[in-house]
């Protein structure tokens, strides 16, 4: 079964920086919406395996790679399709391009299905899922890191309460809540001075409303590390790559 969801989509003024281009939450939060829809188009989202399969998919990991990025109202296209199927995980990519056929960014993502009692992963082979699903190459090949870099209590930036507007249907914390704590981790004239390539980022464990979390960030050489923790538990795990404008 060949399964691939498109999307039109025109970069709106609330979804860019100062500078009129996309933002890289933006960007998450127009990926989510390709991968939500996607799922929706083989009866496979989150609101059906909950109501039929007491279950919900999660990202496990996604990597970002920035080629170009579009303009405020420039004209957009998503296409997501699946990569690999395993027993416990999927791999899909969605990349967008513009009107001139370039590639402008492309992301990988990394997704199981956890059982909304125990919130255990659970085989994919429980849940509605096409038996069939056909896997096509990815663009965008790069592999995900291994992020184990030790952090300290001189790294740490500041602490964020997870309020309702971070918590989506699946009751937890939305992922692009995550890019946004890192984000702002960082200071305007990051952005202004740097041209981020690529985003990686690891959800380890789920927060919940209420729960206080701790962001850590170590900068080096064209790369900045997070850490993100709930008490003495890690939650997420990120790296962001850039070049000198």
């Amino acid at each position: 079964m060949k399964v691939e969801y498109t999307k039109n989509h025109m970069v709106n003024y609330t979804e860019v920086n100062q500078e009129g281009k996309l933002d890289i939450i933006s960007s998450f939060n127009l990926v989510q919406n390709v991968m939500t829809e996607y799922f929706e188009s083989f009866k496979s989202d989150n609101i059906r395996l909950k109501a039929k399969n007491n279950a919900i998919w999660v990202v496990t990991k996604a990597k970002m790679h920035f080629y170009k990025y579009p303009m405020w109202r420039e004209k957009i296209f998503g296409r997501g399709h699946t990569t690999k199927v395993k027993p416990i995980r999927t791999e899909m990519e969605t990349t967008f391009k513009n009107d001139l056929d370039e590639l402008l960014f492309s992301v990988r993502q990394e997704t199981c299905v956890i059982d909304l009692d125990t919130r255990k992963i659970r085989k994919i082979e429980t849940v509605d899922y096409p038996k069939d699903m056909e896997e096509e190459e990815a663009l965008f090949k790069d592999p995900y890191q291994i992020l184990k870099d030790d952090f300290s209590e001189n790294d740490f930036v500041y602490s964020q309460k997870v309020y309702s507007s971070d918590i989506d249907f699946s009751r937890h914390t939305n992922n692009v809540s995550y890019v946004k704590f890192i984000i702002n981790s960082l200071p305007c004239k990051f952005f202004e001075d740097n041209k981020v390539t690529d985003v990686e980022i690891h959800y380890i464990s789920e927060t919940k409303e209420g729960q206080t979390l701790k962001v850590y960030k170590k900068e080096k050489e064209n790369s900045v590390e997070f850490l993100i923790t709930e008490g003495e538990r890690e939650v997420i795990r990120a790296k962001i790559n850039y070049i000198k404008n």
